[in-house]
């Protein structure tokens, strides 16, 4: 197995507690539950003539956290398994803008307090009702790591800001990207150099704050995180990779990296083919 590829070292921690099985459900659709608030707020439309969203709500209590789909050095990805769905073709779970998080085995990548998933739901065949059914199954860390599984029926508690603001920060996709947007200028480096290193230079424009950059590889390859960067006077930023630190860096050479770019202005996704 490549050094590259990471594992869930969330778990690593001595007290580890599974959360499973089928608590109770609230009268507003919020199921209680190891440190945490989730339910699954679907409200279905009455044509597919647009994109149709259910939301993923979570609330955790205070100090923990839980992580964005590439969790960073110490973590664990959320999934879901719509297996006991019907009537659904595809369902696209967004991510908002994440942020680094310490943690005791490094730094991992994801949020704190309250998270919204906007997902995408799209049917196989429009004249047909959808139930939304899926089983989650995600990581909560403070002290301890919290892996826990639920099953969610999709339910509607009507529109929200906080679902509202969640889509709204999810990146834009290469292509779609709005004018403020941050935009990658150029890479310098090479994984196959001794030493591997890239530098990705990126536009937040003038005046962004609390800048940052998220790389994510294929293929269960791992990139470390970049050193965070302060952008110059004209809105440029440079985040240095230093690919030194995992076993053989030419693992990802000819692979599309994913790039998230995030800053006060917007944010942005872009590919980038390593060379």
């Amino acid at each position: 197995m490549s050094g590259l590829k990471f594992c869930a070292r969330a778990l690593r921690a001595a007290a580890v507690v599974v959360a499973t099985g089928t608590p109770a459900v609230a009268a507003d659709g919020w199921i209680t539950s190891a440190n945490s608030r989730v339910r699954l707020n679907w409200c279905a439309p009455t044509t597919y003539d647009s994109p149709a969203f259910a939301f993923l709500e979570m609330q955790l209590d205070a100090g923990w956290k839980t992580y964005w789909r590439m969790p960073g050095d110490a973590g664990v990805a959320p999934s879901f398994d719509w297996a006991e769905a019907s009537n659904i073709a595809t369902a696209t779970v967004l991510y908002p803008v994440p942020h680094r998080l310490p943690d005791q085995g490094g730094e991992a990548i994801g949020y704190k307090t309250s998270l919204v998933l906007p997902i995408r739901i799209e049917p196989t065949d429009v004249s047909r009702p959808i139930s939304a059914v899926t089983t989650i199954s995600f990581g909560i860390c403070k002290n301890i790591c919290v892996p826990v599984e639920l099953k969610l029926a999709g339910t509607c508690h009507g529109a929200s800001a906080a679902d509202a603001a969640a889509l709204e920060a999810v990146p834009r996709a290469p292509g779609q990207a709005r004018a403020l947007d941050p935009k990658l200028v150029a890479v310098k480096g090479s994984v196959a150099a001794v030493p591997p290193q890239l530098t990705f230079d990126i536009d937040f424009g003038v005046g962004a704050e609390d800048t940052d950059l998220f790389i994510e590889a294929p293929e269960g390859l791992f990139v470390p995180l970049p050193t965070r960067a302060t952008p110059d006077a004209k809105g440029h930023a440079q985040f240095v990779v230093d690919l030194a630190k995992t076993v053989d860096a030419k693992d990802l050479l000819g692979k599309e990296l994913r790039l998230t770019m995030t800053g006060s202005k917007g944010s942005a996704e872009a590919v980038w083919t390593a060379k």
